[in-house]
């Protein structure tokens, strides 16, 4: 299988994880609640997140522009180089910080606005991976 199809399937799988976990959780009180349920949805967000940085730093490999000096340097290249909208820019922003709470300050994840992300966001972040998709597999034609 393809590299870059097992990177979609993840994101996937992942999202739609986390669209059963937004259906049982319809506030945040009951989310709070609910330890397995917040350990999922900070686990499956951090593996969305680092599925569309990977998948932007293999484009970047693979069209052998400049190497990013970190995560959120990697859709700035490929925006410069005209490859990625810009419009999707404050959306990763927001993923990458977000995935820089949850993996290097676990003490300071604020239910709340992971909640926000999974009530307000998994619309934008399947918009997001759509758009990569079709990036990567025009590329092929």
């Amino acid at each position: 299988m393809d590299i870059y199809a097992r990177k979609f399937e993840l994101l996937e799988d992942s999202l739609g994880k986390l669209s059963e976990i937004k259906k049982e959780n319809p506030t945040l009180s009951k989310y709070r609640i609910s330890w397995k349920d917040k350990d999922s949805v900070e686990r499956n967000l951090h593996k969305i997140i680092e599925a569309i940085v990977d998948i932007g730093k293999m484009l970047i490999a693979e069209k052998k522009f400049r190497e990013p000096a970190n995560n959120r340097e990697v859709f700035q290249i490929l925006e410069e180089n005209g490859i990625f909208p810009l419009e999707f820019m404050p959306l990763l922003d927001k993923m990458i910080g977000m995935r820089n709470v949850i993996v290097h300050g676990y003490d300071r994840v604020d239910d709340s606005i992971v909640f926000g992300v999974l009530k307000k966001n998994l619309a934008d972040i399947k918009k997001l991976s759509a758009m990569l998709k079709k990036i990567c597999f025009a590329k092929k034609s």
